[in-house]
């Protein structure tokens, strides 16, 4: 009997919990939808801001970029004004490579800590700081740029794509691309209510220049090799999907050749009358058209500024845009 009971007992317990997992899966198999982003509403200013900044001895780095990057968002009228009280926001600079700050292929770090903090004061509930590596693993460009631990300072997440998060998405109008695998993270709402792009100006050998509009390819999965045919109008087609908000570029250091993976000092362009400056705005083709002209080009001569803005999605002559430059 003891054993009869033991056997009908068990029989009752491997029903029920395969029923249970069936459910499981059942209700699995619906995925809750999800919003794509949108634009933030906000009520920065449209202009386009160019900090300059001067620095002495290489302990200034820090303190200056801070200050820089303080003076450049509240000319566009302060990142409360973008930043909301428990928004969710995500952070892209270029951590593309295995390469120290001074080499100029990556972003500085201290301009990545000094909006995220900056955030964070703004009440943000969240900061993500995370960048789709050209390397299968991306832990040495993350802490080699400097990026993870100056991030992680001010409180901000870092983080590490997970492949398995890519999702295909419709490219609406795209010229080249009708779809194409784009990290959710940068993509979806309940992510990111606000997405600030923070590239480096450099040069690139199929390109001829990398800034904000090709730093969104950090955010795609898929063949990006793929994408270096006919490159310019596909960098236009990406940046109709993704929605960012505000792009600062770094131009602090500037790669002038060999780019875009560096890794010479004599390639790298620091000098004040050059270099060494922030440039803030919410049009990236407009910061991208002004970064341009940092490597002696304007922005018609360069295929995907001239694609982006045949595209709608900014404008090409940074001065109508209202140009203000600050000097330190």
């Amino acid at each position: 009997m003891k054993d009869n009971i033991s056997r009908r007992t068990f029989l009752k317990t491997g029903i029920a919990v395969g029923t249970g997992l069936y459910g499981l899966s059942y209700l699995s198999s619906f995925e809750r939808p999800r919003s794509l982003k949108t634009f933030k509403e906000n009520s920065l200013k449209k202009k386009l801001v160019v900090v300059h900044g001067d620095i002495v001895e290489r302990n200034d780095e820090s303190s200056i970029i801070r200050e820089m990057v303080s003076r450049g968002i509240k000319a566009i009228g302060g990142m409360d004004k973008l930043v909301s009280r428990g928004d969710n926001v995500v952070i892209k600079p270029n951590i593309a490579w295995d390469r120290q700050p001074e080499y100029a292929v990556n972003t500085n770090p201290f301009v990545v800590a000094a909006l995220a903090e900056m955030c964070i004061e703004a009440g943000a509930n969240r900061v993500s700081v995370l960048d789709h590596t050209c390397a299968k693993n991306p832990g040495p460009s993350y802490i080699n740029s400097g990026i993870e631990k100056a991030a992680k300072e001010v409180g901000a997440e870092v983080r590490f794509v997970n492949e398995r998060l890519f999702k295909d998405f419709k490219i609406p109008g795209g010229k080249l691309l009708d779809s194409w695998p784009f990290y959710e993270k940068f993509i979806y709402q309940d992510e990111a209510d606000v997405l600030i792009n923070v590239p480096i100006a450099k040069q690139h050998s199929t390109s001829r220049l990398s800034m904000a509009l090709k730093n969104t390819m950090g955010m795609i999965g898929g063949n990006r090799g793929s994408i270096h045919k006919d490159i310019h109008p596909k960098i236009a087609d990406i940046n109709k999907v993704v929605k960012v908000d505000l792009t600062v570029l770094d131009a602090f250091r500037i790669l002038k050749r060999n780019g875009p993976t560096g890794g010479r000092l004599e390639d790298v362009d620091n000098n004040y009358e050059n270099a060494r400056r922030l440039v803030f705005c919410v049009d990236p083709v407009a910061v991208d058209s002004y970064g341009a002209t940092m490597f002696g080009y304007h922005g018609r001569d360069i295929g995907f500024i001239r694609e982006s803005y045949g595209a709608g999605l900014g404008e090409i002559d940074f001065k109508l845009r209202g140009f203000g430059e600050i000097t330190i």
